[in-house]
Protein backbone atom coordinates (compact mmCIF):
# COMPACT_ATOMS: atom_id res chain seq x y z
CA UNK A 1 0.00 0.00 0.00
CA UNK A 2 1.33 3.19 -1.00
CA UNK A 3 1.66 5.60 1.96
CA UNK A 4 1.08 9.17 2.06
CA UNK A 5 2.68 11.88 4.23
CA UNK A 6 0.04 14.77 5.09
CA UNK A 7 2.43 17.89 6.25
CA UNK A 8 1.17 21.54 5.96
CA UNK A 9 -2.25 20.36 4.24
CA UNK A 10 -0.30 18.74 1.74
CA UNK A 11 -0.51 15.10 0.66
CA UNK A 12 3.00 13.97 -0.43
CA UNK A 13 4.34 11.26 -1.98
CA UNK A 14 8.01 9.72 -3.27
CA UNK A 15 8.37 9.88 -6.59
CA UNK A 16 8.71 6.19 -7.27
CA UNK A 17 5.11 5.92 -5.52
CA UNK A 18 4.08 9.05 -7.97
CA UNK A 19 5.41 7.53 -11.02
CA UNK A 20 3.15 4.69 -10.24
CA UNK A 21 0.22 6.74 -9.62
CA UNK A 22 0.98 9.29 -12.25
CA UNK A 23 0.50 6.50 -14.76
CA UNK A 24 -3.20 6.24 -13.69
CA UNK A 25 -4.08 9.35 -13.75
CA UNK A 26 -2.95 10.82 -10.11
CA UNK A 27 -0.45 13.06 -9.02
CA UNK A 28 1.09 16.30 -9.44
CA UNK A 29 4.82 17.88 -9.66
CA UNK A 30 5.85 21.11 -8.50
CA UNK A 31 9.43 21.56 -8.29
CA UNK A 32 10.55 18.48 -7.19
CA UNK A 33 7.88 17.84 -4.86
CA UNK A 34 5.02 14.95 -5.82
CA UNK A 35 2.07 15.03 -4.21
CA UNK A 36 -1.96 14.14 -4.68
CA UNK A 37 -4.56 16.96 -4.53
CA UNK A 38 -7.25 16.73 -1.71
CA UNK A 39 -9.82 14.48 -3.92
CA UNK A 40 -7.57 12.39 -5.83
CA UNK A 41 -6.67 11.74 -1.43
CA UNK A 42 -9.55 11.10 -0.39
CA UNK A 43 -10.76 9.05 -3.58
CA UNK A 44 -7.56 6.78 -3.25
CA UNK A 45 -8.23 6.47 0.96
CA UNK A 46 -11.60 5.42 0.08
CA UNK A 47 -10.65 2.73 -2.70
CA UNK A 48 -8.42 1.14 -0.21
CA UNK A 49 -5.58 2.09 -2.22
CA UNK A 50 -3.28 4.54 0.08
CA UNK A 51 -2.90 5.03 3.68
CA UNK A 52 -2.22 9.03 5.13
CA UNK A 53 0.26 9.47 7.53
CA UNK A 54 0.66 12.64 9.86
CA UNK A 55 3.22 13.08 12.61
CA UNK A 56 3.70 8.75 12.56
CA UNK A 57 -0.36 8.17 13.18
CA UNK A 58 -2.50 6.87 10.61
CA UNK A 59 -5.36 9.11 10.03
CA UNK A 60 -8.87 8.33 7.96
CA UNK A 61 -11.07 9.70 5.27
CA UNK A 62 -13.26 11.41 7.71
CA UNK A 63 -10.53 13.03 9.54
CA UNK A 64 -8.95 14.77 6.74
CA UNK A 65 -12.93 15.68 5.48
CA UNK A 66 -13.46 17.19 8.46
CA UNK A 67 -9.87 19.01 9.12
CA UNK A 68 -9.89 20.62 5.51
CA UNK A 69 -13.64 21.59 5.40
CA UNK A 70 -14.33 19.69 2.10
CA UNK A 71 -17.73 20.41 0.49
CA UNK A 72 -19.31 17.01 0.13
CA UNK A 73 -20.64 17.73 -3.41
CA UNK A 74 -17.28 18.53 -4.86
CA UNK A 75 -16.06 15.13 -3.95
CA UNK A 76 -18.97 13.24 -5.01
CA UNK A 77 -18.64 14.88 -8.60
CA UNK A 78 -15.34 14.23 -8.50
CA UNK A 79 -15.41 10.86 -7.39
CA UNK A 80 -18.50 10.18 -10.15
CA UNK A 81 -16.52 11.51 -12.93
CA UNK A 82 -12.91 9.66 -11.87
CA UNK A 83 -15.40 6.30 -11.76
CA UNK A 84 -16.46 6.72 -14.85
CA UNK A 85 -12.30 7.16 -15.90
CA UNK A 86 -12.17 10.48 -16.44
CA UNK A 87 -8.77 12.45 -16.03
CA UNK A 88 -10.22 14.65 -13.42
CA UNK A 89 -7.95 18.34 -12.24
CA UNK A 90 -8.36 21.47 -10.72
CA UNK A 91 -10.58 23.90 -12.38
CA UNK A 92 -9.46 26.86 -10.60
CA UNK A 93 -7.37 28.71 -12.70
CA UNK A 94 -10.82 29.14 -14.80
CA UNK A 95 -12.89 30.06 -11.69
CA UNK A 96 -14.21 26.22 -11.46
CA UNK A 97 -14.46 23.70 -9.83
CA UNK A 98 -13.18 20.83 -12.33
CA UNK A 99 -11.53 20.71 -15.64
CA UNK A 100 -12.01 17.54 -17.30
CA UNK A 101 -9.76 15.44 -19.98
CA UNK A 102 -11.25 12.78 -22.42
CA UNK A 103 -11.02 9.15 -21.28
CA UNK A 104 -7.22 7.98 -22.17
CA UNK A 105 -6.19 11.45 -22.74
CA UNK A 106 -2.80 11.77 -21.01
CA UNK A 107 -2.22 15.01 -19.54
CA UNK A 108 0.48 16.95 -21.62
CA UNK A 109 -1.01 15.47 -24.86
CA UNK A 110 -4.20 17.69 -25.37
CA UNK A 111 -5.98 20.28 -23.79
CA UNK A 112 -9.33 19.80 -20.88
CA UNK A 113 -12.72 19.79 -22.86
CA UNK A 114 -14.82 20.18 -20.02
CA UNK A 115 -15.03 23.17 -17.01
CA UNK A 116 -17.33 21.43 -14.19
CA UNK A 117 -19.21 23.20 -11.59
CA UNK A 118 -21.02 21.57 -9.22
CA UNK A 119 -24.49 22.51 -8.03
CA UNK A 120 -26.72 21.36 -5.41
CA UNK A 121 -30.40 21.02 -6.70
CA UNK A 122 -32.37 23.07 -4.27
CA UNK A 123 -29.84 25.96 -4.81
CA UNK A 124 -30.62 28.74 -6.75
CA UNK A 125 -28.13 29.42 -9.75
CA UNK A 126 -28.51 32.88 -11.14
CA UNK A 127 -29.15 33.46 -14.72
CA UNK A 128 -25.88 35.95 -14.78
CA UNK A 129 -23.77 33.71 -13.10
CA UNK A 130 -24.58 30.96 -15.90
CA UNK A 131 -23.86 33.57 -18.51
CA UNK A 132 -20.57 34.52 -16.28
CA UNK A 133 -19.29 31.37 -16.61
CA UNK A 134 -20.48 30.33 -19.99
CA UNK A 135 -18.64 33.05 -21.09
CA UNK A 136 -15.43 32.15 -19.31
CA UNK A 137 -15.68 28.08 -20.86
CA UNK A 138 -16.22 29.61 -24.45
CA UNK A 139 -13.21 31.78 -24.14
CA UNK A 140 -11.11 29.11 -23.13
CA UNK A 141 -12.30 27.00 -25.61
CA UNK A 142 -14.16 24.72 -23.31
CA UNK A 143 -17.24 23.28 -22.98
CA UNK A 144 -19.27 23.99 -19.62
CA UNK A 145 -21.09 20.99 -17.77
CA UNK A 146 -23.06 21.62 -14.29
CA UNK A 147 -23.18 18.61 -12.29
CA UNK A 148 -26.60 18.97 -10.36
CA UNK A 149 -26.22 17.02 -6.87
CA UNK A 150 -30.03 15.99 -5.96
CA UNK A 151 -31.07 15.11 -2.37
CA UNK A 152 -30.47 11.30 -3.11
CA UNK A 153 -26.71 12.70 -4.44
CA UNK A 154 -27.29 11.17 -7.59
CA UNK A 155 -25.71 13.12 -10.05
CA UNK A 156 -27.03 14.84 -13.56
CA UNK A 157 -24.73 16.59 -16.07
CA UNK A 158 -25.93 19.52 -17.73
CA UNK A 159 -23.78 21.03 -20.48
CA UNK A 160 -24.33 24.36 -21.59
CA UNK A 161 -22.58 25.95 -24.81
CA UNK A 162 -23.02 29.47 -26.96
CA UNK A 163 -24.91 29.36 -29.83
CA UNK A 164 -24.60 31.72 -32.31
CA UNK A 165 -28.24 32.60 -34.52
Amino acid sequence: MIEINFQNNFFKINEKDFQSLNSKGFGLKQDKIYYLNIYETLFLLEKNKIKVIEKNNEISFDYIFKKLKIDFKFYLVYKDLKSKGYIVLSGSKYGFAFRIYDKGIKIGDDHSLWLVEPVIESEKVLFKDILGKNRIAHGSNKKLIFAIVDIENSITYIENSWKRL
